[in-house]
């Protein structure tokens, strides 16, 4: 089966499109298939880090939306993928149609249910439910919907945890690969202001952060925190962690995955219902949007939850049995029944 993903990573979308296509890569490669990436040159794009994967990639220069088509027309001409995965957010049922002349079959991962999609199988790993597509797919589309079908790469399967017992130990700072509203110096900015010295405290960083040099900076002057950039290990640091501070958007499906409490902002609009809905479930916290949240929020928030230990527990038991990181692999056999029929 030969699978062609078309996704971008950039210092203001970040990098979640991309990770999670690659954890979904990853279970596709373990079945026997072939995968090709196509992205754009963004400043901050993770091509590199794709070929590190073992993907090739087709780089595409920066051009308008017909043109974006045209270039993947050309790229794939010759690749005839059995399946096209698309996850971006300017991508819609224009562009899909354009490319049905390529590929026998396309996924659309959606996270909004705000734009129409020409698909064959779409995919939200949101808490969804099937009457937000009812005008946005054809009739026919199969729906893919919740964190049952997270894209989680392996390690997130391999390394399990137990529920955390409430006490806050060690904690796990991480704002997705590039931070634009730079979350993760707000938070260090509350470290400062709190006495955490007897607490153990992971900064970790994506190479796409613009700020990360100054960042890296601070943590080294602060003996109880660590700096990590680029971490390929992201599953053992929420592990060992008793509470994460983070962004409401892919990662939410990893610490769900780790049972591990969270402290959560909003760093985009289409993360506000994914905030909502997990704090809702008394499995996350959230603080609201990026530019409405301050260090003295924070402050406040990690403040109460190192008082209240029952809360730490009562939200890692809720998370227990939410996400089982198996949700690649599921995707995965879905593409590939549709190649068998």
């Amino acid at each position: 089966m030969r699978v062609a993903i078309r996704a971008d990573a950039s210092t203001t979308m970040g990098a979640g499109h991309v990770m999670r296509c690659l954890a979904l890569a990853d279970a596709l490669r373990d079945k026997g298939a072939e995968v090709l990436f196509l992205c754009r040159t963004l400043p901050g794009n993770l091509l590199e880090q794709i070929e590190k994967c073992g993907y090739p990639a087709k780089q595409l220069e920066t051009m308008d939306w017909a043109g974006d088509a045209k270039a993947c027309l050309n790229s794939l001409h010759d690749f005839r993928p059995d399946w096209l995965v698309v996850d971006h957010y300017q991508l819609d049922t224009i562009w899909e149609n354009q490319l049905r002349s390529v590929a026998s079959y396309i996924l659309a991962i959606d996270d909004m249910a705000k734009q129409r999609h020409d698909c064959d199988i779409l995919l939200n790993q949101n808490l969804s439910t099937s009457d937000q597509y009812a005008t946005l797919v054809p009739p026919a589309t199969e729906l893919l919907l919740g964190p049952y079908y997270a894209l989680l790469r392996g390690e997130f399967q391999v390394t399990r945890t137990e529920v955390r017992s409430g006490q806050i130990r060690r904690v796990l700072v991480f704002f997705g690969g590039s931070d634009p509203t730079n979350e993760t110096e707000k938070v260090i900015d509350a470290i400062e202001n709190l006495d955490l010295s007897d607490i153990q405290i992971d900064v970790v960083v994506g190479s796409g952060n613009q700020q990360r040099e100054r960042l890296e900076q601070r943590c080294l002057a602060m003996p109880n925190v660590h700096f990590h950039c680029q971490v390929n290990n992201m599953a053992m640091l929420m592990a060992q962690a008793d509470l994460a501070l983070g962004a409401a958007g892919v990662a939410s499906w990893e610490r769900l995955a780790m049972k591990l409490p969270a402290l959560l902002v909003a760093v985009a609009d289409n993360q506000r219902e994914n905030m909502r809905q997990l704090d809702q479930l008394g499995v996350a916290v959230g603080l609201g949007i990026s530019t409405d949240v301050a260090e003295v929020d924070m402050v406040r928030a990690i403040s109460s939850l190192l008082s209240d230990p029952t809360k730490i527990r009562n939200m890692s038991l809720k998370a227990a049995g939410m996400v089982d990181g198996k949700g690649a692999n599921r995707v995965t056999e879905r593409l590939m029944a549709r190649v068998r029929r």
